[in-house]
C-alpha cells in the first residue's frame, strides 16, 4: 500500500505560496463546506493527475487543501481532511485548488472513493491503453469536468495559431511538414497534459467527432487571452524530429502570427 499526501495552495498562484510558505498555518478547518470540480489530466511522465477545485470561493489566496490518498490493489481512497488558512495571501476571491498524482496505473478497473467529512462518494475509474474513463453518475459533491480523458499518443505535437492571412498560415504549415511533421487523426475526445511545471500549467485540446480540433486558452489559464489575430485554428501532428527546429521555425513567423506549440513530453514553445 502506498500513501501520498499533499498540502497544495491555489495552483494559479504557486509562486506566491513559495514566498509565504515559511509562515505557519494559523487555522485548520477540519470540514470543507464545499463541493469539488475535478479535472483529469496527464503528466508529462504519463501519470494520471486529478485537479480539484472548490465550488465555493474564499477571501484570499492563502488557503490550501489538506488532502491525502492511498491505493490498495484496485481501490483508491482520496480523503479531504480540511482547509488550512496560512494567514497571508492576496485579497482576491478565488476557489481553492489541489492536485494529486495517482502515478502510473495498470489497465483495469479501480474503485475510486472520495471522503469529505460525512460525505462519501464512490465510483469507478477504468484505465485502458488509450484512455481513462470515470463512472460516477449524477453527483454534485464531486463533479468530473471531463468524465473521460484520452491519452496523448507518443510523438504528438499540437499547435494553437492566431493569424490574419490564410497564405501566411499555409506557408508556415508547408515548412512545418517539410521538417517531418505529418498530419494525424486523433480519436474524438478530450486531451490534457501538464506543461513545463508539475502543477502550474496544463494544455487542453479536444477533438470533435467531425475531426476538428478545439483549443481554449480560457480553459487553460482561466483568463481571456487576446491572441491579436482575426482567426484562430488548432492542429495536431505527429513529429519525432528535433524540437529545436520547431522552436526556430515558429520564431521566424513571430511578426506574422502568434503560435504556441505543445508536445506530449510536456514542452511548450511560443513564437513571441
Amino acid at each position: 500500500m502506498s500513501v501520498n499526501k499533499y498540502k497544495i495552495t491555489v495552483i494559479a498562484l504557486m509562486l506566491v505560496a513559495v514566498i509565504s510558505g515559511c509562515e505557519k498555518a494559523t487555522e485548520t478547518h477540519k470540514n470543507i463546506d464545499s463541493d469539488f470540480n475535478i479535472r483529469m489530466m496527464e503528466s508529462s511522465l504519463r501519470t494520471l493527475r486529478l485537479y480539484f477545485s472548490t465550488t465555493m470561493v474564499y477571501p484570499h489566496t492563502g488557503y490550501s487543501i489538506d488532502v491525502s490518498w492511498q491505493q490498495s490493489s484496485n481501490v483508491i481512497d482520496i480523503s479531504f481532511e480540511g482547509i488550512i488558512d496560512h494567514g497571508s495571501g492576496f485579497a482576491v476571491v478565488v476557489p481553492i485548488t489541489a492536485v494529486i498524482d495517482l502515478g502510473t496505473l495498470s489497465n483495469g478497473r479501480y474503485n475510486l472513493n472520495f471522503y469529505n467529512g460525512t460525505v462519501i462518494q464512490s465510483g469507478m475509474l477504468i484505465v485502458s491503453s488509450d484512455s481513462y474513463e470515470t463512472n460516477f453518475g449524477h453527483n454534485p459533491n464531486f463533479h468530473f469536468i471531463n468524465a473521460s480523458l484520452n491519452k496523448v499518443p507518443e510523438n504528438t505535437i499540437w499547435l494553437a495559431i492566431s493569424y490574419n492571412e490564410e497564405k501566411i498560415l499555409s506557408s508556415f504549415l508547408e515548412v512545418l511538414m517539410s521538417l517531418g511533421a505529418t498530419k494525424t487523426t486523433c480519436h474524438p475526445g478530450y486531451y490534457s497534459i501538464n506543461v513545463t511545471y508539475p502543477y502550474l500549467y496544463y494544455s487542453v485540446f479536444k477533438v470533435e467527432k467531425n475531426g476538428s480540433i478545439t483549443y481554449s486558452p480560457k480553459e487553460v489559464t482561466n483568463t481571456i487571452v487576446d491572441w491579436g489575430g482575426r482567426f484562430m485554428r488548432s492542429f495536431v501532428f505527429q513529429y519525432s524530429g528535433n524540437n529545436a527546429s520547431i522552436e526556430q521555425l515558429i520564431k521566424q513567423y513571430k511578426e506574422q502570427m502568434e503560435i504556441t506549440v505543445y508536445t506530449d513530453k510536456g514542452e511548450r514553445f511560443t513564437s513571441w
